[in-house]
Parts: structure tokens; sequence; C-alpha cells
């Protein structure tokens, strides 16, 4: 029987995970290692690894998310964790504010230019409907969303025109 396999069967190594008893096996074959640390004390050392288990996962994450921040913030446990936490806070909100941002956006863009046909956002978006009494349902057939009509008026004026020609068309 092998040092190894005796020191697996021992007292010392009940209770240690089979990853533990792994880094252990690798350190053990080291002659270095048999020579330098006693037995007792490397098994000690292994066991310490162990103790630290889920708290310090979740240290480890919110060090690993608060880094870049300034000060003790990204260092500290606590002061991290507030900081991160609040970050996240700001995400959640910001992701549903990034969405009106957006679409306020696209109908400033929209509102200039159509002006310069003569028309404004309201006018235009109330034609495009097809609501008015003058389309008579007809005003509909152009189904382009504001972003869509945004790129084209900032991108594409010639096309952005003959849109807002076929719709002024379908509402005289």
């Amino acid at each position: 029987m092998t040092f190894f396999a005796s020191l697996q069967r021992s007292p010392i190594m009940k209770g240690v995970s089979t990853k533990t008893t792994t880094i252990f096996s690798k350190l053990m074959r080291n002659p270095l290692m048999q020579q330098h640390y006693p037995v007792q004390q490397q098994m000690q050392t292994t066991q310490q690894l162990q103790i630290r288990g889920m708290a310090s996962k979740k240290h480890k994450r919110v060090i690993k998310m608060a880094k870049g921040y300034r000060g003790r913030a990204n260092r500290c446990f606590r002061l991290a964790l507030s900081r991160v936490e609040k970050a996240l806070q700001y995400a959640y909100r910001d992701r549903k504010v990034k969405k009106r941002n957006f679409r306020s956006l696209w109908i400033q863009r929209l509102n200039a230019g159509v002006r310069q046909y003569g028309l404004n956002y309201s006018q235009f978006i109330h034609m495009m409907s097809g609501k008015s009494r003058a389309a008579e349902g007809v005003g509909g057939n152009v189904k382009l969303n504001r972003k869509m009509l945004a790129d084209l008026a900032c991108n594409e004026p010639f096309s952005f025109k003959a849109v807002v020609d076929v719709v002024k068309m379908t509402n005289k």
C-alpha cells in the first residue's frame, strides 16, 4: 500500500472533498513537499482551503462586479456590495428609460424631417394612421414604424420625401 493510499483512508482525510484530495495527492507526489512539510501540517492547509466555501464565492463575485470602482469600493466587500446593488438598480431602471429616450429621439427626428415638407409630426402620424376623414382608410397603406421613418428621414432624404408625398396624396 502506498503512502498516499494509507493517508486517504486515515481519519484525517475524513470529510474532505475529492477535489481537495486530488490537490493533496499532487502535492504529496512531489518529493520536496514530503521532505519539508509534515503530513499533519499539509492536512491542516488543505482543510483550511476547504473552510471558506459559499461566502468567499459571493465575495469574489461582488468584488469582480465592482472592478473599476473608485476608492475602497473595489476592494472592501461591504462597500462593494452596496455600490454593486445600487449599480444593478440603476441598470434595471435605465433599461426601461432607454426605450423611452429612443422613442422620443425618433419623434424629434421625424418632426424635423416632416417640417421641411410643410407638415408637423402630429399631422403626419394622423395621416399615416389612416384615421383622417379625407383618407378614408387609404393612408394606412404605409406600414412603417417611427424608428424606420426616422432612419429614412436621416439617411435617405429622397425616400423619405417619397413617403411623405404618398401620405399627402392619399389625404387630399
